[in-house]
C-alpha cells in the first residue's frame, strides 16, 4: 500500500508541471512545503503523467504498473488501485499530498520544473589582481614588479547569461596591455533539457576530444535530468567532528560546498559537472583545521538511459588559447547517444573542419554489477600542404564505481592500425603550426596508447590513489610510460601522506620520485596548527627536506598561515611563507619565496561586486550559481552557506556554489544571532537554474518573547 501511495502522490506532483497548465496551486507533500506549482486539473481530478512521475523520482517498477487514459493521464482506477492520498482545495489552491518515502529513489529529491528560479536580472564582477616582485637572479632577467587583473564579468537577464573574462597586464619592464580570454551568450532551454550557447565554449569529449571554439552549440544538458535517468550520482558520507564547511573539488576547480552539524553526513545532492576526474572532499572544522580525501567516480559518459537521447550540435572556429599561434580552422560538429534497449546506448558522431572530416561510431552497455563497457571506431580523411591521409583508430572504455568498497575504476585502451595516420583535429592543426618550420610530429607512430585509474578508500581518512598512463609507438623517439601512485592515511591524529612517480619518455633514462608528508597537529590557545616533515626524493634530481608549519588565527579562524623551511642537498636553502585572510567583501593572500639571492614576493587579491535594481552588494569571489540573501538592516549574522561570511551592514550576502537544478537550503546559523534574538523563519529552499542570482529574502530577527505564540 505503501507504494502505492507514493506512485498517486507523485503524479499529482507531477501533473503541477505540465507545460499545458492553466492554474497556479501550492504543494505540500508529506508535510514539506514544495512552492507553487502549474496544476491541470480535468473533473475535479489532476493530470498525472508518466514522465512527471519519472521526474520525481518515482521507482520504475511502480510506475511501470500504472495505466494512463488518452491524455496520457493517470487513470481513475489505477489511481484507486494505489490507494492515492490526496486533498485538493480549490479556493486556497492548495495541493496536499501523503507520499511514502520507500516509493522514492533514494538519490532523487524530487524537484518540479516548475520550481526552477532564472533568478533576478543583476551585473556582477569577479576580480583578482596579482602582484609579483622579483629580484634578478641572472643576467637575462628583468627586476621589478608584474601585474596581472583578472576581470569576470556578468550579466544576467531572465534565463540568458552574458559573460565575458578579460586581462590587464603590466610587466616590470613598462611594456602593458590587454586582451579577452572568452565571451559568451547562453541559456538553458528547460523543454529540451539542453543549453544554447553563442561565442565561447568547449566542444563535449565523451565522444571526440574536446577542444575550444568561437561559435554556436546547442547540447544536451544531463544535470537538468532526474537523477534517476542520469548514469551514476555518488552518495557521499563523511564524518565532522564539529560544525564544518564541506567542500567538494574535481579538476582542481571547486563545484559544491555545504555547511554541515557535527556527526556523520551524507551528501545525495551532488553530481559532478565532469564525467571524468576524481572527486577531492575537503572538511575544514569549525576551528579551522582540515581534512581531505579523493573520493572514487568514474561513469561511461556517453551511456544514456533506455529512450533517452543525448547530443551535441556545434559550428564555429577552433580557438586556441591566448598567446598560441594555430590555424582558427571553421569546423562544425554533431554527436548523438541513443538508448536504444535496456543497458544498451548506440552512438556516433560526424566532425567536418577545413579539408578534415571524421566520423565514428560505437556502442556501450551497463553491465550491472560488472560496470560499464563501451566500444567505437573513428576515422579522419584530411589533407595538409597537397598530401591527402587517412586512418583510424579503435577505442574500448571500461568504468566501474564499487560503491561497497569504495573503489573507482576507469580504464581506456586505443589502438591504430599499421600505416594509419589518424590525427584528431587538433592535432591536424597543432601540425600546421610545425610544418613551416621543417618539423613534423610523430603522432601517427602511435600504435597502442592506454591509461587506467584506481582509487581505493580504506575508511574516511586513508585512500590510495594509482594512475598508468602507457603509449607505444614505432618509433623509438617517441612513446612514453607514466606511473603515480598516492597514499593517504591518519593514525591517532598523525597524518601521513606518501607520493610516488615513475616517467620515461622515448629511449631516455627513466625518472623516479618519492615524496614523503608526516603531519602532526598542536595546540596555541583555542586554534590548532599542523607541524609537518616533508621530503622529496628523485633519481635525477636534488634531494630536498624540509619543515612546515601551517594553521590559522584570529576568532573567526579566518587569518591562515603556512611556513615552509626547505634543505636541497648541494644547492640552496629555501624558505617559504604564506598569510591568507578572508573577509567579507574578499580574500588577500601574500607570500615569500627566498633562496640564495633569489627573492620573490607575491600579493593577491580577490572579491566581486554585485549590482542589482536594489543597490550593490560585496563578496568573495561568486561561483557560476549564487543566492543574495537579505536580512534587512541585520549586520554580523552568519549562514551554514557561506563559511567565515556574515551579513554586511544593510544586511546583504552573498552565497556562492548553490547546485543548480536541485533544492538549496540556505539556512542561518543561529550562533551568530545576538543574545536573546531569534528568527520566526531560519531556513529558505531556492531551486535555481544553471547560472543564475537568486534572491532570498528573510525576516528581520526578533526577540525571543515576541516569537512565543
Amino acid at each position: 500500500m505503501a507504494i502505492r501511495h507514493a506512485t498517486l502522490i507523485t503524479m499529482l506532483l507531477l501533473t503541477v508541471t505540465a507545460a499545458f497548465a492553466n492554474e497556479k496551486t501550492w504543494v505540500i507533500l508529506n508535510n514539506n512545503f514544495k512552492g507553487s506549482i502549474f496544476l491541470d486539473i480535468y473533473a475535479g481530478v489532476p493530470c498525472l503523467t508518466r514522465p512527471l512521475l519519472e521526474e520525481w523520482g518515482v521507482k520504475p517498477f511502480v510506475v511501470d504498473k500504472l495505466h494512463w487514459n488518452s491524455r496520457q493521464c493517470l487513470t481513475a482506477a489505477s489511481a484507486n488501485q494505489f490507494y492515492l492520498r490526496f486533498w485538493y482545495r480549490p479556493a486556497a489552491n492548495l495541493l496536499t499530498l501523503l507520499f511514502p518515502e520507500e516509493a522514492f529513489n533514494p538519490q532523487q529529491n524530487g524537484v518540479s520544473t516548475s520550481r526552477w528560479d532564472d533568478g533576478i536580472n543583476a551585473l556582477f564582477v569577479n576580480y583578482r589582481l596579482d602582484v609579483d616582485n622579483k629580484r634578478a637572479q641572472y643576467s637575462w632577467d628583468t627586476p621589478g614588479t608584474d601585474a596581472t587583473l583578472v576581470l569576470e564579468n556578468g550579466l544576467n537577464v531572465g534565463p540568458w547569461r552574458a559573460r565575458y573574462q578579460n586581462t590587464f597586464w603590466r610587466e616590470a619592464d613598462k611594456n602593458h596591455g590587454s586582451y579577452s580570454n572568452t565571451a559568451s551568450l547562453w541559456r538553458s532551454i528547460t523543454s529540451m533539457r539542453s543549453r544554447l550557447n553563442i561565442g565561447d565554449g568547449y566542444t563535449s569529449s565523451n565522444l571526440f576530444n574536446s577542444m575550444s571554439y568561437r561559435g554556436v552549440s546547442l547540447a544536451s544538458d544531463e544535470a537538468m535530468f532526474p537523477d534517476s535517468w542520469r548514469p551514476y550520482m555518488p552518495l557521499i558520507n563523511g564524518y565532522a567532528r564539529s560544525e564544518a564547511e564541506v567542500t567538494i573539488h574535481q579538476n582542481g576547480e571547486r563545484v559544491y560546498r555545504i555547511h554541515v552539524p557535527p556527526g556523520a553526513f551524507t551528501i545525495r545532492d551532488f553530481y559532478p559537472t565532469d564525467s571524468q576526474g576524481n572527486l577531492e572532499l575537503t572538511i575544514q572544522e569549525s576551528d579551522g583545521t582540515e581534512r581531505t580525501r579523493l573520493l572514487p567516480y568514474s561513469i561511461m559518459p556517453n551511456l544514456v538511459q533506455h529512450g533517452m537521447f543525448s547530443y551535441e550540435l556545434v559550428a564555429g572556429r577552433y580557438k586556441p588559447y591566448h598567446g598560441v599561434e594555430l590555424e582558427k580552422d571553421r569546423f562544425w560538429q554533431s554527436t548523438l547517444s541513443w538508448g536504444i534497449a535496456p543497458h544498451t546506448t548506440l552512438f556516433g558522431g560526424v566532425q567536418q573542419g577545413e579539408s578534415y572530416f571524421s566520423h565514428m561510431v560505437g556502442m556501450g552497455g551497463n553491465m550491472g554489477e560488472w560496470g560499464s563497457l563501451s566500444s567505437d571506431v573513428r576515422t579522419a580523411h584530411y589533407s595538409q600542404q597537397g598530401e591527402r591521409f587517412s586512418g583510424s583508430v579503435g577505442r574500448l572504455r571500461y568504468a566501474k564505481a564499487f560503491f561497497q568498497t569504495e573503489t573507482s575504476l576507469n580504464a581506456q585502451l586505443q589502438w591504430y592500425p599499421r600505416n594509419s595516420q589518424y590525427r584528431s583535429l587538433e592535432e591536424r592543426l597543432n601540425r600546421a603550426s610545425l610544418l613551416p618550420w621543417g618539423w613534423d610530429d610523430d603522432t601517427t607512430q602511435r600504435t597502442l596508447e592506454s591509461q587506467v585509474e584506481l582509487t581505493q578508500n580504506f575508511n574516511e581518512d586513508s585512500s590510495l590513489s594509482l594512475s598508468w598512463r602507457w603509449l607505444k609507438s614505432r618509433s623509438r623517439e617517441s612513446g612514453s610510460n607514466s606511473l603515480t601512485l598516492s597514499l593517504s592515511a591518519s593514525w591517532r591524529e598523525v597524518d601521513v601522506s606518501l607520493y610516488g612517480g615513475y616517467d620515461r619518455y622515448a629511449d631516455y633514462a627513466p625518472e623516479s620520485t618519492l615524496g614523503i608528508n608526516i603531519s602532526i597537529p598542536f595546540s596555541i590557545g583555542s586554534h590548532v596548527s599542523h607541524f609537518a616533515l616533508v621530503s622529496d626524493l628523485a633519481s635525477r634530481d636534488k634531494n630536498t627536506h624540509g619543515v612546515n608549519v601551517n594553521g590559522s588565527a584570529l576568532d573567526d579562524f579566518s587569518l591562515r598561515y603556512d611556513v615552509t623551511a626547505q634543505h636541497t642537498e648541494h644547492g640552496n636553502d629555501a624558505l617559504q611563507t604564506s598569510l591568507g585572510y578572508q573577509y567579507n567583501s574578499g580574500e588577500l593572500n601574500l607570500s615569500m619565496n627566498r633562496s640564495g639571492t633569489k627573492r620573490d614576493y607575491h600579493g593577491d587579491v580577490s572579491g566581486s561586486v554585485l549590482l542589482y535594481q536594489e543597490g550593490v552588494a560585496f563578496g568573495q569571489m561568486l561561483g557560476s550559481t549564487v543566492a543574495l540573501v537579505q536580512v534587512p538592516g541585520s549586520a554580523g549574522i552568519g549562514f551554514y552557506n557561506q563559511f567565515g561570511s556574515t551579513t554586511s551592514a544593510s544586511g546583504d550576502l552573498l552565497v556562492s556554489y548553490l547546485t543548480p537544478w536541485r533544492v538549496n537550503r540556505i539556512t542561518v546559523d543561529s550562533l551568530s544571532l545576538p543574545e536573546g534574538m531569534g528568527m520566526d523563519v531560519s531556513e529558505l529552499e531556492t531551486v535555481p537554474t544553471d547560472g543564475a542570482i537568486v534572491n532570498l529574502r528573510f525576516l528581520k530577527p526578533e526577540k525571543t518573547d515576541d516569537l512565543l505564540p
